[in-house]
């Protein structure tokens, strides 16, 4: 029997992975194509899924969550290389395998991933840097500054798919420990509904060339992120330190917005 409170929990976590996904995609078509592989890299979903995990449990649950997220977040780098290696292959195939491969990666890191923070961040590197590579002898177009304005299905799609991820990650967290839920809260929500939509007005080939400026924005912004929030979630909580965090790569920030918008 679920209590009233958990319920509570639930639904606001729902609500919270809705409004940041919806508002974060939505942002991204109206400012172009360019810096939308800037801003589908930042940290967000996976950040509301920490903030939450502290929220509904403790400060040390969201600091045990990020334990394995450096890890469970390179292999998702696995679902963006591919989805974009097929040269010819239907949206919903690429898209059903790219999604498989990564959900039996992220099982994987959860059975057998190190109890270990800085050996998930130099695994995660490693492995990310990896993907990185193989991407580059991937051959796509660039993605140019398009913009374009987002349908309100577009946004509500994309909303529900963000609120399902981070209320899952909560609910795993819940019923597995903050470990596996770390694992999860890296889960490709933003990356998945921005190919979905990219895919539906520009094109599969246009969807691909996306997968770049996530790879290249996510290497340089959400481990460090990780990094830092694990240090100030303990010093100063969850509030202040997903803030302090935040600050703490914006430079990073900067330079992936510079490699993202450079024709």
């Amino acid at each position: 029997m679920i209590s009233d409170a958990l319920l509570l929990r639930f639904v606001a976590s729902f609500v919270a992975g809705f409004v940041i996904v919806a508002a974060v995609t939505a942002f991204a078509d109206l400012a172009g194509e360019g810096p939308a592989g800037f801003i589908g890299g930042i940290p967000s979903s996976g950040a509301v899924a920490l903030i939450l995990i502290g929220l509904t449990q403790s400060t040390s649950a969201a600091i045990n969550a990020t334990t394995l997220f450096p890890l469970g977040f390179s292999v998702t780098f696995a679902f963006l290389l591919f989805y974009a290696i097929p040269a010819r292959a239907r949206f919903s195939i690429r898209m059903t395998a790219a999604l498989s491969l990564w959900f039996l990666l992220a099982v994987a890191v959860a059975v057998w991933g190190p109890d270990d923070f800085l050996l998930s961040v130099l695994v995660g590197y490693a492995i990310a840097l990896a993907a990185m590579a193989a991407r580059t002898r991937v051959p796509t177009g660039k993605a140019e500054r398009n913009k374009s304005e987002p349908s309100v299905k577009q946004t509500i799609i994309r909303g529900v798919l963000g609120g399902s991820v981070v209320t899952s990650v909560v609910v795993l967290s819940e019923v597995a420990g903050p470990l596996v839920g770390g694992i999860f809260a890296a889960a490709p929500a933003i990356w998945s509904s921005s190919l979905y939509v990219t895919y539906r007005t520009h094109g599969t080939e246009f969807s691909r060339s996306l997968t770049w400026n996530f790879m290249q924005t996510g290497v340089i912004t959400i481990i460090p992120f990780a990094v830092a929030a694990r240090y100030f979630f303990s010093t100063t909580g969850i509030w202040l330190g997903t803030l302090l965090a935040y600050l703490a790569i914006l430079p990073l920030a900067y330079l992936a917005w510079k490699l993202s918008t450079r024709r």
